[in-house]
């Protein structure tokens, strides 16, 4: 695995590559911190069925705001890498458009909740997080960093935004706060980030995040992003179905056993993303100098994701029963099981995201929509089987599969990527090859 990461940082550029991706995973690092300093100690002032209201009204959000990102974060991370001579019109038409899917987003879940007749706590804390809905328009400066492989002044405004968060939940668990406060400080989170990251830009010098917004450029940014829009709701369904589902079929507590679980897994799944955006630039050097250079990055790019989430994934499982009740307490032992499956997910969702870049890079968006709804199918028919009779486990069941699917297994159905789907099938089998990388090393 060393090796392979030798490989892909051994040329120009690596070094800033490899700086910038210590800036995420210091970031991540940092969350982690305070997620075990505040967010377990949430989850025991909620208790299982409060915790598990609160991550409900997450997970539906979640699945609108699809609308609201608008599938153009890779399209416009790429074309501020080939092109930063645009960077300042394409910066400011995302924003405006992602400023236009948050208020139809928002719009969306508004008329969801009036029609579906939610009333009292569940009705607010629908409507309080569905602000967060903007934060893909606030939060658009981020793109910008990562193109110009600047992470630094990304961590700095997350930090920012997740201590001024993580200061809220602390005083409402001191003064015995309402549930719905928790929601406030999602959006609180969300407001101090867009500062933070708005300021930061024009300090760099990023002053046309205000410029005008050019519908030449929202006609072809959209042209690429529809589908890979399509793909991400599609991901979003089947990564926060599980706890619609649970809720509708188990009931709330189910939920917090689920959210208490996925919690130490997808903390995690950062990585590929940082790993994506650090390496674009040295992808796209390799497929200009030929395919047998190409080819052979993506290899390596696959089996780093692999070695990377086979790492955190073997730990995580093992460990499993004392994590959660070290974090929650007794009345979480039931996440223990759940956490243990769970956290094979990982592997393939690293081995998505890996993938992911390269069908962007090649134009192949229309297949990654087709995989990511073959995965969600899955997901919903297994949680339909698996939750009546396994409750939160079930749904980390159908999790696993659906992602295996989503993730690896549709890639053989696709005849020009069937290269691909074994140059993932080898990474998968780093387990068993693992002597050869060190030998190599």
């Amino acid at each position: 695995m060393w090796s392979r990461l030798r490989q892909l940082l051994s040329r120009p550029g690596a070094r800033e590559a490899a700086r910038n991706l210590g800036w995420l995973v210091a970031e991540k690092g940092a969350r982690l911190v305070l997620n075990v300093g505040v967010g377990f100690w949430v989850a025991r002032y909620l208790g299982p069925a409060q915790f598990g209201a609160l991550n409900f009204a997450i997970a539906v959000v979640g699945i609108v705001a699809l609308f609201a990102e608008l599938g153009l974060e890779a399209v416009v991370r790429r074309e501020l890498v080939r092109a930063p001579a645009d960077g300042g019109r394409v910066l400011a038409t995302t924003a405006g458009l992602r400023l236009a899917g948050g208020a139809l987003a928002a719009g969306l879940l508004a008329a969801g909740v009036i029609l579906s007749g939610a009333t009292g706590t569940g009705r607010a804390l629908l409507l309080v997080t569905g602000l967060t809905l903007f934060q893909p328009a606030l939060t658009v400066a981020d793109l910008w960093f990562q193109a110009r492989l600047q992470a630094k002044f990304s961590v700095l405004a997350q930090l920012g935004a997740l201590a001024a968060g993580a200061a809220v939940r602390v005083a409402l668990i001191a003064a015995h706060g309402p549930l719905v406060g928790f929601a406030w400080a999602l959006v609180l989170e969300m407001a101090v980030a867009g500062i933070l990251f708005f300021a930061l830009a024009r300090r760099e010098g990023r002053t046309e995040l205000g410029g005008a917004f050019d519908s030449a450029v929202a006609r072809r940014l959209m042209r690429e992003a529809w589908p890979l829009m399509l793909s991400g709701f599609a991901v979003m369904l089947y990564m926060r179905i599980d706890a619609v589902m649970l809720r509708q079929l188990a009931g709330e507590a189910e939920v917090g056993i689920y959210a208490a679980a996925t919690r130490f897994t997808e903390v995690w799944y950062f990585v590929p993303v940082a790993l994506a955006s650090s390496l674009l630039p040295a992808l796209l050097r390799a497929r200009e100098r030929g395919p047998a250079e190409y080819a052979a990055r993506l290899q390596a790019s696959y089996d780093l994701n692999a070695g990377i989430a086979y790492a955190l994934a073997v730990p995580l499982a093992l460990a499993a029963p004392w994590l959660i009740r070290a974090a929650y307490g007794p009345e979480f032992v039931a996440a223990g099981p759940v956490l243990a499956l769970h956290a094979w997910s990982s592997v393939f969702v690293f081995l998505g995201v890996a993938r992911s870049q390269y069908l962007v890079n090649e134009g192949h968006t229309r297949f990654y929509l087709g995989s990511t709804v073959a995965g969600l199918l899955v997901n919903v028919a297994l949680n339909f089987w698996l939750i009546p009779r396994e409750g939160a486990w079930g749904a980390a069941l159908a999790t696993v599969v659906a992602q295996a699917v989503a993730a690896w297994i549709s890639t053989f159905g696709c005849a020009p990527l069937r290269p691909t789907a074994w140059m993932q099938t080898k990474a998968l089998l780093i387990p068993f090859t693992w002597y050869r990388h060190v030998r190599r090393s």
